[in-house]
């Protein structure tokens, strides 16, 4: 029986701006992750003063904050009209929008468009939007502008518009089909904005066009000699369950689960790497791990994609299922995924209905698609390799389920079912080196084929 990960969420400073949607969205964003992690170190202080800005901050963006009204009220009980109390602005926004006003309004003068080059204002916001066909880079100026609207051609790649946002607020923005970094440069009466290319860090993105392309024909060109050179920079992060002290579900024959999905991990390390991508494993020897450091591993090593290992047992009344599943984070109303999940979260103390339902609630589901898509992939190539050697693979489907090893990871991630250890014949099958290899090798052409249907 498998471990799960415990939630991992970085701290952030928590506040609502209520002057711009934009803004207090992310606010909201931010305090939906904080409130999380307070929930989960039973962390009441944190709770209660995140439950109010996310109150403050769904009022302002209309969303239906019912559920923080209900939680917020059970913590403590003797507050009435909570929502109404805490949809004032808060004394941070005050502060920030004091020290806002306290600089002077500058008219700015334009001297240069490539590189940007302006004379007066304060910055004072930068952000990013992502529209279906481009990249906008954001920058707001504390200042006015004597020209109304100005849109300037940097290169067929990059275009430049500035206009005067609101009274007092100049706004500057990027537009680019690729992803654009900027380079700024401020002294006492000059600001500088360098617009960059991801792809050359070092140089502006109009000198980096033409290199960019020639880099490109390159590629295309040497595609079927080096497909490496398409993969090589994405970053696979497996996680065998278990280890040490956990040994996981322990099947027919005393054979532990730590030990059957450490040797599957190696397996898929090794042939995710011979295809080029950066592999790392949350453990590659039997040792025990806390539970949220393997979340927070994959985080930090900003992985493309996370898989979890485990091998299934069953219930003493159910008699030799056997079956291979692969599951993606998702709120679901499946008896039998709900049933698993059930057991696999058990170790997740002090989560009501009502926190559970708000935690899904946050899912991303952009995030929750992708890992759909990336289950189906990996369970549909398991299945073609096993079969290709082995006879009588069931398919058990590909299934959304609320496991919380999955919910901490910033990246798509499933949770895959090699088989179950109360099956005789599977039970066998797991710890067979050549199963383990079809098994291992159909898990890493899925990893293939969901990039090169998806990237």
């Amino acid at each position: 029986m498998r471990f799960i990960l415990i939630l991992f969420f970085s701290v952030f400073v928590f506040s609502c701006n209520t002057t711009n949607f934009n803004t207090a969205y992310q606010d909201y964003y931010k305090n939906q992750q904080l409130y999380i992690n307070a929930i989960l170190n039973n962390d009441k202080k944190t709770e209660i003063k995140t439950l109010k800005e996310l109150i403050q901050c769904g009022e302002y963006l209309h969303f239906n904050v019912n559920d923080y009204r209900q939680k917020l009220n059970k913590l403590i009980p003797h507050i009435k009209n909570t929502h109404k109390k805490y949809s004032k602005i808060t004394s941070h926004y005050k502060k920030t929008l004091k020290e806002k006003s306290s600089k002077k309004t500058e008219y700015i003068s334009i001297l240069s468009y490539n590189p940007l080059k302006i004379k007066n204002g304060h910055i004072y916001r930068i952000f990013d939007i992502k529209t279906d066909k481009l990249y906008k880079k954001v920058i707001d100026l504390h200042a006015i502008t004597p020209k109304p609207f100005i849109r300037k051609i940097i290169n067929k790649n990059l275009k430049l518009k500035i206009a005067q946002f609101r009274k007092n607020i100049v706004r500057i923005v990027y537009y680019s089909p690729k992803p654009v970094k900027l380079n700024i440069k401020k002294n006492k009466n000059f600001i500088e904005i360098f617009p960059f290319s991801k792809i050359n860090k070092n140089h502006p993105l109009k000198t980096v066009s033409k290199t960019h392309h020639k880099y490109k024909n390159t590629l295309s060109n040497n595609k079927k000699n080096y497909p490496n050179l398409f993969q090589r920079k994405k970053i696979i992060v497996i996680d065998p369950g278990h280890g040490g002290k956990d040994s996981g579900g322990i099947g027919i024959g005393g054979r532990m689960e730590k030990i059957a999905v450490l040797a599957i991990a190696k397996k898929v390390k090794r042939y995710l790497q011979q295809k080029g991508y950066v592999v790392y494993l949350t453990r590659s020897t039997d040792i025990f791990r806390k539970l949220k450091w393997r979340t927070h591993f994959a985080n930090q090593k900003h992985a493309d994609l996370f898989i979890s290992i485990h091998c299934n047992i069953a219930p003493k009344h159910i008699y030799s299922p056997h079956g291979i599943e692969t599951y993606f984070l998702s709120p679901t109303r499946s008896s039998r995924a709900i049933r698993v999940a059930r057991i696999e979260n058990k170790e997740i103390k002090g989560l009501n209905y009502l926190d559970q339902r708000v935690i899904l609630n946050f899912l991303n589901k952009d995030r929750i698609i992708a890992s759909n898509k990336f289950a189906i992939d990996v369970q549909s190539s398991i299945l073609k390799s096993l079969r290709s050697r082995f006879t009588d693979v069931k398919d058990g489907g590909v299934r959304p389920a609320p496991f919380w090893v999955l919910v901490g990871t910033q990246m798509p991630a499933i949770l895959i079912e090699t088989g179950y250890l109360t099956n005789p014949v599977e039970a066998k099958k797991l710890f067979n080196p050549a199963y383990q290899s079809y098994l291992a090798k159909g898990i890493a052409n899925g990893v293939a084929n969901y990039f090169r249907k998806n990237h």
